[in-house]
């Protein structure tokens, strides 16, 4: 505990800079839900009835939005790309509370909120710590053009923590392909 209040503290401004950007993307993300659910009740009511069969396979969206953001971090584009990806997940996050709380009240919120934590929760820590590491790349990279300083060896360890953090990402990625169907079908009963 003490390790992460002292990481949160050392990073007070690139956490607050994640969070207003991933809460301007909820704020959008709910204003489009509940501003169009005439359009995507259906849609809604659809996904509740066939919870049961429904897959969520994120391997490849999420494989290849890491990886290019880490190789383009380098070049120091990936953050912009980063932030995209904060920003769009927030999107999605006020978009799917907007949804099923306009569709089903409180207890669509409830179910909101877990299919957030399920499936959104750890993707998300995990980006936010790849956007901590990709923006340290992309300062050492700049450095190394500007200052003529090598980094090289820092790069090295940063990407090793880069490459872990994918292949969790993966492993979540999976465990999510094969389990979330039947425990996000378990709380089915709050869309009754």
């Amino acid at each position: 505990m003490k390790r992460l209040k002292y990481y949160l503290k050392q990073r007070k401004h690139l956490v607050l800079f994640i969070s207003i950007l991933a809460l301007a993307g909820a704020i959008v993300g709910l204003y489009l839900g509940v501003s169009n659910i005439e359009f995507l009740k259906e849609d809604v009511l659809y996904y509740t009835s066939h919870i049961n069969n429904q897959s969520y396979n994120y391997i490849l969206f999420h494989f290849f939005a890491v990886v290019i953001s880490i190789v383009t971090s380098f070049f120091a584009i990936g953050i912009p790309l980063l932030c995209t990806l904060l920003f769009y997940e927030g999107m999605t996050i006020g978009f799917l509370i907007g949804i099923f709380s306009v569709t089903y009240g409180i207890s669509g919120t409830l179910f909101s909120l877990i299919f957030i934590i399920i499936t959104k929760l750890i993707y998300l820590i995990l980006l936010i710590l790849l956007f901590s590491k990709c923006l340290k790349i992309a300062r050492k990279m700049i450095g190394k053009y500007i200052y003529k300083i090598d980094p090289s060896i820092l790069v090295s360890r940063l990407l090793k923590g880069c490459i872990t953090l994918t292949v969790i990402l993966l492993v979540y990625d999976v465990v999510l392909l094969l389990f979330a169907n039947q425990i996000l079908s378990f709380f089915s009963f709050l869309l009754t």
